[in-house]
């Protein structure tokens, strides 16, 4: 089975719970039962050489504060997969891209919280690999990763389409979209539904960007989705708006095919 590549906007932590249009539709996107494994490079994980969880179990990990104690008590008990982890610090070694593998480490809640949404039995192995700190090491890591979708393994970049965090705090969860943040939307659209690498690359040239995403780190795992697609067009699977500010896409990089019969 190949599995292509997803990007999904996280949003805020209580997505999990919040009965959302986003969180509704992870849950009927889902992930396939026949998926050997998760692979997640989520926003909130950054390092100069790309770490990747080896642990059996790893731990969930509540970064954040805030949002009540059901969310504070969630768990998602998904195993690890220690020797896929090491078969993917050999590729990313091969790819000329420094690596180690990191036994202590959990799933911060960009990997875990849209995972619970999606596959809440939590009986696929996931694996977290650090986001590079910059754009074309984000690329680069996508590109060394591309070989796991035709192992059925599932990629997922983890961020936000927009991720204007400081105008989030006062609009409701219902919000209209703000126009600074639609007009980024609106510019970096149609550069996804081409998978066009070299324009998004310049995504700092488009409307209001600096606003949208004041740090990089959530738009850069949506680069390393589209590279690990290898240049196959972007499917919309979801839009909406949380609190105005945060455009809750999700996007797939190619079509799921099945393997042999």
């Amino acid at each position: 089975m190949t599995l292509p590549p997803l990007f999904i906007s996280h949003g805020a932590p209580d997505l999990l719970l919040n009965g959302s249009a986003a969180n509704q539709a992870l849950k009927q996107i889902g992930l396939p039962d026949l998926a050997a494994a998760v692979v997640v490079i989520s926003a909130h994980w950054e390092s100069e050489t790309a770490e990747i969880t080896a642990s059996e179990r790893p731990a969930t990990i509540h970064d954040f504060r805030g949002f009540g104690p059901a969310l504070e008590r969630a768990i998602y008990p998904a195993a690890g997969a220690p020797e896929l982890a090491g078969e993917i610090h050999a590729l990313l070694q091969m790819a000329g891209i420094a690596a180690r593998l990191n036994r202590s480490r959990g799933l911060d809640h960009g990997a875990w919280i849209p995972l619970a949404l999606m596959r809440p039995e939590a009986d696929i192995p996931v694996i977290q690999i650090s986001l590079p700190r910059s754009d074309a090491a984000a690329i680069a890591l996508g590109r060394a990763l591309a070989p796991l979708s035709g192992r059925g393994v599932q990629l997922v970049g983890s961020g936000s389409l927009t991720h204007a965090l400081a105008d989030a705090f006062g609009p409701v969860e219902t919000a209209p979209s703000a126009p600074f943040a639609a007009a980024f939307h609106d510019w970096v659209r149609p550069l996804i539904a081409r998978g066009d690498l070299a324009a998004l690359s310049q995504w700092r040239d488009a409307p209001h960007a600096a606003r949208n995403h004041p740090t990089p780190e959530h738009f850069r795992p949506l680069l390393t989705a589209i590279a690990a697609g290898q240049g196959q067009p972007g499917h919309l699977l979801h839009h909406s708006w949380s609190r105005g500010v945060l455009a809750m896409d999700v996007w797939r990089f190619g079509e799921i095919t099945p393997g042999p019969a």
